[in-house]
């Protein structure tokens, strides 16, 4: 059995605090020779746990890629082993060290959100934020959370604008005629009647079927007993709708009590666990949880994974789980300490949430291969790429270059970044040349020098492919200028439009990848969008000097005032038709009156 290699015989820490770690129960931190927190634990006898990581018994890939960096640690002696456990939740929680099981919800997928506001706005939304607003979902698929929200508006008449609601707005839009919203902005409503429009609506995207039916039917008949027969009527059409929708959602369970089923799935080190969120017997929510570095799914990990989320969410009376939890009696205590009553915890071994555990399991696969299928095709290419030019490594990170002119005016240059070979368009830059020529190999020349000399001097990384959009005189050019900043150790290739060929420094002839190759195919996809982007950038800077033009035409309007008319209105158009007020506000007295001059003079209708 190979020992595994630690610092023990390196760090004075270590040598100094492992013989005299106390035997209670309590919490240890590691950190690494630069100070930098690595992972938190907690254990029975700390003594015993601690170092049982530094014997020679087996461990996972990570666990020993923790060990080899682990050069200091810390302890926290507790009272009991439940003690240590809420220590360790706490301090994650705080810290959220590299090495612990951090769960990465899965934020692809949409939510409904109910904001909190005096008039409560319902809409759907990818970003979940802490701005104490109602957050329903994920919804899978995405269509389902659209269809919430228009439920939403058709049974509770919820606003989704973005307008201050004050009341008095001058008429109201069209969805108060559809009767999609109750039109606070004009005062239609009270904000203690939209209030409780607004709590209906919750309770709906909650799933309190009966709670919200209750309210529905006191306020049929409080209506009704006033004379407010239509407002008694909407209720009663509003109840209907509800029981209906709810009798079409599947009843998972004749099973009333709370119960959350947890599935997974592994692959190639990831692992996935999707959550069936089930409440008064009926599914309610689902979540997944992706995490990184995990070979198998164990009772350790599950009980890691129930820590964190329960350590945020609410505690339900059962837990239905695939594996038993590692300290089972333990996270019991704990959640039950949160909750209560200890929570139900066990594997169901027949019946319908077998079936329903199943499903979470295929879930937590699907999951997985949809998000990380792509990933493993485009490691497939890029490693052809590889192979195809003969480079020292894969190409996970590319950056094009590509140069746009109009006969040697506004000359740009656009740099995009491709990493694992997706766009990184955070990474993306443009240049405006120096000097204006029509020049391409000098273009291109002080657009990479400008690019490559940038990173040098901020010792930031260096792609492993540039590409150029061009044939050879352009690879020369991009060649000359990395030899020129001693980065000719660079990876650098061409693609020439035409027969889309690809060249290579040092080599006379081109390559000719098979035009039906995936290959050829991502050199494509990064050379038009280092295109598209360069030509995006140009047109833009041409329709400015374009519109400065005709404004500078104005007599007594020079290029700053110009400018400043179009960061004001934007357009030409818009200066025509702006008021007098707006034009002294933005450029003075004096300058709008020469603005007016100009307009009144090109809308004169010449005499016959």
């Amino acid at each position: 059995m190979v020992a595994p290699r630690t610092n023990l015989d390196k760090s004075p820490f270590l040598q100094r605090k492992l013989p005299d770690l106390p035997t209670q129960p309590g919490c240890y931190l590691y950190h690494d020779a630069e100070g930098n927190l690595l992972y938190i634990g907690k254990a029975k006898v700390l003594r015993n746990r601690v170092k049982s990581y530094f014997t020679a018994s087996p461990k996972d890939a990570k666990t020993r890629r923790l060990v080899a960096r682990i050069w200091d640690l810390e302890f926290i002696v507790c009272e009991t082993e439940l003690e240590a456990l809420v220590l360790e939740n706490n301090l994650i929680k705080e810290h959220r060290p590299p090495f612990n099981i951090l769960l990465r919800d899965d934020k692809s997928y949409p939510y409904v959100k109910l904001t909190r506001e005096a008039f409560p706005k319902v809409y759907v939304t990818r970003k979940v934020l802490k701005d104490k607003a109602y957050y329903f979902g994920p919804f899978f698929p995405a269509s389902t959370a659209y269809r919430a929200a228009e439920l939403v508006y058709r049974f509770f008449q919820i606003r989704d604008c973005d307008i201050d609601i004050d009341g008095k707005r001058g008429r109201a839009c069209l969805k108060y005629q559809l009767h999609r919203c109750t039109a606070p902005c004009i005062g239609v409503v009270s904000q203690e009647a939209y209030a409780e429009q607004a709590k209906e609506a919750k309770l709906f995207l909650e799933g309190k079927r009966d709670e919200l039916k209750s309210r529905l039917e006191a306020a049929m008949w409080k209506a009704a007993e006033v004379s407010a027969f239509e407002l008694a009527a909407h209720h009663r059409d509003t109840l209907q709708q509800v029981d209906a929708w709810f009798t079409r959602q599947k009843a998972a369970s004749a099973d009333q009590e709370d119960t959350d089923l947890y599935g997974s799935a592994v692959l190639d080190g990831r692992a996935c666990v999707h959550r069936l969120v089930m409440r008064e017997g009926r599914m309610v929510n689902r979540h997944e949880y992706l995490l990184d570095e995990i070979e198998t799914f164990d009772g350790t990990v599950l009980a890691a994974v129930l820590q964190r989320i329960y350590s945020v969410e609410p505690v339900p009376a059962k837990i239905l789980v695939e594996v038993e939890p590692d300290q089972a009696d333990l996270l019991r205590d704990w959640l039950g300490s949160l909750r209560g009553t200890k929570p139900n915890i066990h594997i169901p071994k027949k019946g319908e949430k077998v079936d329903l555990l199943s499903m979470a399991q295929e879930n937590a696969r699907m999951a997985l291969e949809r998000k990380f299928e792509p990933m493993r095709l485009n490691e497939a290419v890029l490693e052809g790429l590889q192979a195809f030019l003969g480079i020292s490594h894969v190409p996970r990170r590319m950056e094009c270059f590509d140069i746009s002119h109009g006969q040697g005016r506004e000359v740009v240059a656009s740099c995009v970044v491709f990493s694992e070979g997706v766009p990184d368009k955070a990474r993306y830059r443009r240049f405006k040349m120096s000097n204006e020529q029509n020049d391409d190999f000098a273009n291109m020349h002080e657009a990479v020098t400008r690019r490559y000399k940038r990173l040098q001097d901020e010792g930031q990384e260096y792609p492993n492919l540039v590409l150029i959009d061009g044939g050879l005189g352009q690879l020369h050019a991009a060649e000359a200028a990395l030899k020129e900043l001693g980065l000719d150790h660079l990876e650098l290739a061409s693609l020439a439009k035409k027969e889309e060929l690809v060249f290579r420094p040092g080599r006379s002839e081109p390559f000719r990848i098979p035009k039906s190759s995936p290959v050829l195919q991502l050199l494509q996809r990064i050379r038009d969008e280092a295109h598209r982007f360069a030509v995006t950038y140009h047109r833009n800077l041409r329709a400015k000097r374009t519109l400065q033009t005709e404004l500078t035409q104005i007599p007594g309007v020079g290029p700053a005032t110009a400018r400043k008319l179009l960061q004001s209105f934007g357009s030409v158009g818009a200066i025509r038709t702006a008021a007098e007020h707006d034009l002294s506000v933005a450029i003075g007295p004096s300058a709008t009156a020469k603005v007016v001059a100009w307009r009144t003079a090109s809308t004169e209708i010449p005499q016959a």
